[in-house]
């Protein structure tokens, strides 16, 4: 079914044909605090390596998380055993990989690449003693042309024209922004289980993929921030992922940072590529979503901190935004 490798070459799926997820008693102890609750296991293991691999289905996407350790040199073989693209963010370290003879690129630690992958092996070396955490979600290029039809961000990214060879869509990486980030550690730290899991990260998947779009959309008009600028923004982005129980207005963001609304908006893409009402919106439903499960008071409560007038409305946008039935997902806890 999947390549046989000897010796120093280890065989990573970046996707599989079918499940068979390992028993959690299997796991050795010290993995137990990095495994997502709701996720599939696999662990393999040699006197060379041990990698442990987590995967949740997620609609059309398909989420995986490699925590890969070399205790010798090896030879990663990372294999898709079909057609698909897979968009990839690499943390902990930097690796080489190499797509044939004559064709090299590097995995820088902190990048995020989107890559077209076909049924070929590639080779990425590791030295002793390294240890890399690879994340990334893969999606069918067919079923990113039908996420078009209700998130028109993605219309740039899915008619994309690709090689009919493994390689990167993207024409240069793009480092992991503040916003990818948090989402990614919101879906490494995600307790829910079920389908209370399932529609919380699904979304977090459609914003790691619209925010990509946006990067690559507008890559070439944006200038480099100075030191100051990104200083600001960051100071932004922190203050509003402290408060998200506040309902911020645009224009009270711009004051408090002594910003302009255009100065603010504009930076704010830049530096995060999501306009900043998008990612307030962002912010207010992960918000919501997350009380509302817990529990953690009223609905007229809620819907009075957010900044609703009714509460009806409050969970309209709720569960258009997670495409969800909020009243089942809290029957089901």
């Amino acid at each position: 079914m999947y390549p046989t490798l000897f010796e120093e070459h280890k065989l990573l799926l970046i996707d599989r044909l079918e499940q068979a997820y390992f028993p959690i008693a299997q796991i050795p102890t010290e993995y137990l605090n990095l495994i997502i609750p709701y996720a599939g296991l696999y662990y393999e293991y040699d006197d060379d390596y041990n990698v442990l691999s987590q995967h949740i289905k997620l609609g059309p996407f398909s989420l995986w998380v490699h925590d890969v350790f070399a205790r010798k040199d090896i030879v990663l073989r990372p294999y898709a055993p079909f057609h698909l693209w897979a968009l990839h963010f690499m943390f902990e370290d930097t690796l080489r990989a190499e797509t044939s003879k004559t064709s090299q690129f590097t995995l820088e630690e902190r990048q995020c690449n989107l890559f077209n992958l076909y049924s070929y092996m590639h080779r990425v070396p590791m030295a002793g003693g390294q240890k890399v955490l690879s994340f990334h979600i893969n999606i069918l290029p067919s079923d990113l042309m039908l996420l078009v039809q209700h998130h028109p961000g993605l219309y740039y990214l899915a008619n994309k024209r690709v090689q009919r060879s493994s390689g990167i869509i993207n024409v240069k990486p793009y480092h992991i922004n503040a916003v990818c980030n948090m989402l990614i550690r919101t879906i490494l730290s995600c307790r829910y289980i079920e389908a209370q899991a399932v529609h919380f990260l699904e979304r977090c998947c459609l914003d790691l993929f619209i925010n990509f779009a946006q990067q690559d959309a507008i890559s070439d008009e944006i200038r480099p921030p100075t030191k100051e600028q990104t200083i600001l923004f960051n100071q932004i982005f922190e203050y509003l992922t402290e408060h998200p129980h506040i309902v911020h207005t645009e224009d009270e963001v711009a004051k408090m940072f002594n910003l302009s609304g255009v100065k603010l908006a504009q930076g704010f893409r830049a530096q995060f590529s999501i306009g900043i009402a998008a990612f307030l919106h962002m912010l207010k439903m992960m918000m919501i979503y997350n009380t509302l499960l817990q529990k953690a008071c009223t609905l007229k409560e809620l819907a009075l901190i957010s900044g609703y007038r009714h509460i009806e409305e409050m969970i309209r946008e709720v569960e258009k935004y997670y495409n969800c039935s909020l009243a089942a997902l809290r029957r089901s806890m």
